[in-house]
């Protein structure tokens, strides 16, 4: 493998079977293909985008390009992990790494520099995240000592509850770009997690107390790193559990869902500012693992892995309509297993809103899917979808 490659994946395209609409398999290799992490900065451009690949017995990142079906090859390493990362407008480069060194990918040459090595008692999160203007990309260190114990075969989640319960020493960091020198903005003895820097204001950040939804204090928290002020984003004190909270594209409003600590799992979903203003939300008992939106008018989400009772193996999309949320609708059938996180669907918008991004193994290998959105009330409902299914 080299950088700059370009790989001629042959894109398949199909008709939904239950949707009617066109579907594009945009990677057919024999390995595992899956776009970042829905939180995760990955477009280049409108039509445009970074993903990783596992390609000739090691895991990189490529570019895919729609326009012309084009994909590039960007590094050609040999990493312990599958390596993912975020995009930069303003830098036009790509931050990823290890769990001992961040590097800077830039795309206008390829050209890859190690910004920050971990210091020898800490390891790196699993993803540093660039501020608006580019100046900082900010993540988590955590104690080294937390990775102690005995050795076990790794999988997806196989330590998030020993985590949380651990509090390991966590630091939440900034890295600037032009140095590579890195400020403590916040440390604690918590599980820490999901450093997301908003879009749109380079002062701000989010980041999460991790672990099982209904155990943690309280998950989502805001940091103003200009005033160097912490604060808790939507207050937990009503007994629900809230997680994977997400900027909207206007890097002013966070999405989020969640339920009731105690009792039926009746969910909802929500957003609201950093300063806890606007918020709104709404009924929404619908069983999807993630859920994804550029603002609140139109919301995605993956349903489940077709394994579980009551199954719902879709990519499904929800209509705000005044005061609440209409659908579930059938875009899609992804039908993946849900086997670790490459495996997770992870739908999320392309900018325009007019097309749909996801990952799905259903025919073993995990590949990227691109499916239109088109007119929301010409798509089945998903309760009718699920009894011709079954």
């Amino acid at each position: 493998m080299s950088v700059g490659r370009i790989w001629n994946d042959e894109p398949f395209r199909y008709r939904d079977p239950h949707s009617g609409r066109e579907v594009t398999q945009l990677t057919r290799y024999k390995g595992h293909s899956n776009h970042l992490y829905f939180t995760d900065p990955c477009w280049t451009g409108d039509r445009s985008f970074i993903f990783t690949s596992d390609r000739e017995g090691r895991s990189n990142l490529f570019h895919y390009d729609l326009a012309e079906h084009r994909i590039t090859q960007l590094t050609d390493l040999d990493l312990a992990s599958r390596p993912g990362g975020c995009y930069s407008q303003a830098n036009r480069a790509h931050y990823f790494g290890d769990a001992e060194r961040l590097y800077e990918l830039e795309l206008r040459t390829l050209g890859l520099r190690e910004l920050f090595r971990a210091p020898r008692d800490f390891v790196l999160g699993e993803r540093f995240a660039p501020t608006a203007d580019g100046a900082y990309v900010c993540g988590t260190l955590t104690e080294r000592a937390a990775f102690a114990g005995e050795a076990s075969v790794p999988y997806s989640y196989s330590r998030f509850v020993e985590f949380f319960e651990k509090r390991p020493l966590t630091r939440v960091v900034r890295i600037a770009v032009a140095t590579g020198e890195a400020e403590t903005l916040h440390e604690d003895r918590c599980y820490l997690g999901h450093v997301n820097p908003s879009p749109t204001q380079p002062h701000l950040l989010t980041f999460c107390h991790e672990g099982p939804w209904a155990r943690v204090d309280h998950r989502i928290w805001g940091l103003d790193m200009v005033r160097g002020q912490l604060w808790k984003i939507r207050p937990q004190d009503d007994g629900v559990a809230v997680g994977h909270e997400y900027w909207h594209q206007d890097g002013r409003y966070l999405g989020y869902h969640g339920f009731p600590r105690t009792g039926p799992r009746r969910g909802f979903f929500g957003a609201i500012r950093p300063d806890n203003t606007g918020r709104e939300e709404f009924d929404f008992p619908f069983h999807s693992w993630h859920f994804q939106s550029n603002g609140l008018d139109l919301v995605v989400g993956d349903g489940t892995q077709p394994s579980v009772p009551n199954a719902v193996p879709f990519i499904m999309l929800f209509k705000r309509e005044g005061e609440r949320f209409v659908g579930p609708r059938l875009l899609a059938m992804h039908r993946s297993t849900f086997n670790d996180q490459h495996a997770h669907p992870h739908p999320r918008f392309a900018p325009d809103g007019q097309h749909v991004l996801y990952t799905s193994d259903l025919t073993g290998y995990a590949n990227l899917y691109w499916v239109a959105v088109g007119d929301f009330y010409d798509l089945p409902e998903v309760a009718v979808a699920r009894g011709v299914t079954e």
